[in-house]
């Protein structure tokens, strides 16, 4: 009894060293290796979801990598703006720190807001742009398919207006 014990532990030990080599292990590992893509950001739902949905439109490996390439950039420009958001806050309250509300500091935070959220919206569209290209026509297909349906686990069509009553 205790050899059999011995060796279903030796067979674990040797499993879990196999496992943690092929990038299985339990520390964060998934396609980019042990630290993501350098940046350690990417979180294990991300993957996760970005896995599901690969598999569910049948993307080949090229087309994973490119969308994941896309979707970093539009990250890191996400990333930057809010980057310019955050050094406003210093401004808006140097302007409500006043006895009076000062309308140029104000303006001038309220201008660098716009100026973030207008790089924002440039970013995604972008990133929309060459996701779609992409993709060929039946991935477009089931990506807006799943937009419609509100989620990619089947939770039907949105609700509607309610049929008319006769």
């Amino acid at each position: 009894m205790i050899c059999l014990a011995a060796a279903i532990g030796v067979l674990g030990i040797a499993a879990m060293r196999r496992a943690h080599r092929c990038g299985h292990g339990f520390h964060g590992y998934g396609w980019y290796g042990p630290y993501g893509d350098g940046r350690h950001r990417h979180g294990a739902r991300r993957r996760w979801v970005m896995h599901a949905l690969f598999r569910r439109i049948d993307a080949t490996p090229a087309q994973e990598r490119a969308i994941v390439a896309e979707l970093d950039k539009l990250e890191d420009r996400v990333h930057a703006a809010k980057a310019g958001v955050h050094e406003a806050r210093g401004d808006l309250a140097a302007a409500l720190r006043g006895a009076v509300l000062d309308d140029a500091a104000l303006g001038a935070v309220l201008g660098r807001v716009d100026a973030a959220i207008g790089e924002v919206r440039s970013a995604v569209i972008g990133a929309l742009r060459g996701v779609h290209g992409l993709l060929d026509d039946r991935q477009r297909g089931q990506i807006a398919d799943l937009l419609e349906r509100r989620g990619f686990w089947g939770r039907g069509p949105t609700p509607g207006p309610a049929p008319a009553q006769v």
